[in-house]
């Protein structure tokens, strides 16, 4: 890989300063093995050490994009004199396993993953005067995209019936899923049309009932209209006003008062004579 040369050499250098220097070993120990977590899930890169931690021990992580050497890194984290400074734009969503991470675990925790999160990560000891050739552990970790797919029929027939089987394999392993396909037939997708049909009118039909009665509880529930003492009609008379009279019933009124009485006499007057005519009625004495 192009970045093995770049912690040979610090190997080396360090392996040269500790025949130099008194102290013991510092060993750091990460998964042979490459990581792959899904997109939107948390990392978890295993890295353990073991050294004498003292007041200059520190553990820093840091990133390199796939394809750069190893000086092209960039921190995620440093932890120093008991202090975690979080740096870069990885840090809001890293965090270390065991804080602080002085009893020999220095695993972290990468949350949401992205694909850009794709790379090799470097798990780094220094705790001088501790020196070995190993204080640095690398992990690739590959972060894998959701790919969804989709099988699409056409022209359906009776033999398209059956069992559909979708199979997806990666790095993480292999799963499945299974679908079933049933294809109706002419007679068939009648009796369906016509079952649903007929859910569909029943279906109406209760709201229609419901509404009915419901709406005739809230007329029963609704006061009928009275008129109390003082209410006045269209054609009621103001008081002290007389009340018009009709001419027709003006005539019935002088009809009734001008009936014939026990004997009436009928006097007919001409220019020269005056004739009394006795009226043809009866007289009742």
């Amino acid at each position: 890989m192009a970045w093995l040369p770049g912690p040979f050499l610090f190997g080396t250098l360090l392996g040269y300063l500790s025949l130099n220097a008194p102290g013991l070993a510092v060993e750091v120990k990460v998964p042979a093995e490459p990581l792959s977590v899904p997109v939107g899930k948390t990392a978890e890169l295993v890295c353990s050490y073991s050294t004498s931690v003292g007041d200059s021990f520190a553990l820093e992580w840091s990133f390199v994009q796939p394809g750069k050497p190893i000086s092209a890194s960039h921190p995620i984290l440093y932890f120093t004199s008991g202090h975690l400074y979080p740096t870069g734009s990885q840090s809001e969503r890293a965090s270390l396993l065991q804080s602080p991470p002085t009893g020999g675990v220095a695993t972290l925790k990468l949350m949401d993953v992205r694909p850009s999160d794709t790379g090799t990560y470097l798990c780094q000891v220094n705790n001088p005067p501790d020196f070995y050739t190993n204080g640095l552990g690398l992990i690739n970790l590959t972060v894998l995209d959701e790919v969804s797919g989709q099988l699409i029929l056409t022209n359906l027939s009776l033999t398209s019936s059956g069992t559909y089987r979708c199979v997806a394999t990666n790095q993480m392993g292999t799963a499945s899923c299974e679908l079933t396909l049933s294809v109706m037939g002419p007679s068939e997708g009648r009796v369906a049309g016509t079952l649903i049909g007929v859910l569909l009118g029943v279906l109406l039909l209760s709201v229609a009932v419901f509404c009915l009665i419901r709406f005739q509880k809230e007329r029963k529930k609704t006061p009928k209209e009275t008129y109390g003492g003082s209410d006045l009609r269209e054609d009621a008379v103001a008081p002290g006003i007389s009340e018009p009279v009709s001419p027709k019933a003006s005539s019935r009124k002088g009809l009734l008062e001008r009936s014939p009485s026990a004997s009436t006499v009928t006097t007919t007057k001409s220019a020269s004579t005056a004739t009394t005519t006795k009226s043809k009625l009866p007289m009742i004495i």
